[in-house]
């Protein structure tokens, strides 16, 4: 049994837990994206990891239309198929932004050695002055994103598209009863409709950087990941990234851009980071 700290602070030990890379996760996450599993798995999906994040260890009593605000990653080594990591977490701020409370949480992965195999910050977002209606959602062609983001230039690969449906929301949350899988649970925080969980649209994102880059990324890749706009299901996105010059802090490695894009052209996710090739 876990304690959920009800109301957020920075500086509280969120306690630990175990992450089983098991035959349930793996499934879930392969039928979830709806993507053929490899029949040889060395290593097991970066974005696995998001199962172990315990941001919702700490939450806002009203948690009237919170959504992920932004996920920033570290990784140290390939998470393996059939192994546990230790999982321990804490709170490290609350802050404001525009018209939102964030709550900053950080989550670490260790394996069996003790050496940190992961870790990531979660920035989870809410709406602490409603608690009923319909929740209030920037237009996203007023957005400063949708305005001056710019597509990023270098070697380019993806993409990788999928129509996320309902179905594959259930798969990917293991079957359970949430805002990203039932329109009750969605309503109940403020939305008119499922909202596609980003956990599933960041873990397209990381897809294809396993696929372009493999252990290679998933050893030493970094990235910040932003949440710009909603996904609802049966939306299409396309998931695309670069390839770019060294990077300034580290001539060891290179820089890396990647995007995720609705059909109508929104763009609802981006993400910068780097790793070692």
């Amino acid at each position: 049994m876990t304690t959920r700290i009800e109301e957020p602070r920075g500086g509280v030990d969120l306690g630990g837990a175990d992450l089983m890379v098991d035959e349930t996760v793996l499934s879930d996450y392969y039928e979830g994206l709806a993507l053929e599993r490899p029949e040889s798995l060395p290593s097991a999906p970066s974005m696995i990891a998001a199962n172990a994040d315990m941001s919702t260890r700490m939450g806002f009593s009203n948690g009237f239309g919170n959504l992920w605000l932004r996920q920033e990653w570290d990784f140290r080594q390939p998470l393996r198929p059939g192994a546990r990591y230790e999982v321990s977490g804490r709170s490290v701020d609350v802050y404001e932004r525009r018209d939102r409370s964030v709550v900053l949480t950080e989550t670490v992965l260790q394996d069996e050695s003790g050496d940190v195999a992961v870790s990531m910050r979660h920035h989870q977002s809410y709406v602490l002055y409603q608690s009923e209606g319909e929740v209030s959602l920037r237009d996203p062609s007023k957005k400063e994103g949708a305005r001056t983001y710019a597509l990023p230039e270098g070697e380019s690969f993806g993409p990788l598209s999928r129509t996320i449906t309902l179905e594959m929301c259930g798969s990917f949350f293991h079957g359970d009863r949430n805002y990203h899988t039932d329109r009750g649970a969605s309503e109940e925080l403020g939305f008119t409709d499922v909202v596609v969980g980003g956990k599933m649209t960041m873990s397209l994102l990381g897809e294809l950087l396993d696929q372009r880059f493999g252990d290679s990324w998933k050893s030493s890749g970094k990235l910040l990941v932003k949440f710009a706009n909603i996904v609802w299901p049966n939306e299409t996105v396309t998931v695309k990234g670069v390839l770019q010059g060294e990077n300034a802090d580290d001539p060891s490695r290179r820089d890396i851009a990647c995007w995720v894009e609705k059909d109508n052209g929104v763009i609802a996710v981006v993400a910068e980071g780097s790793l070692k090739l």
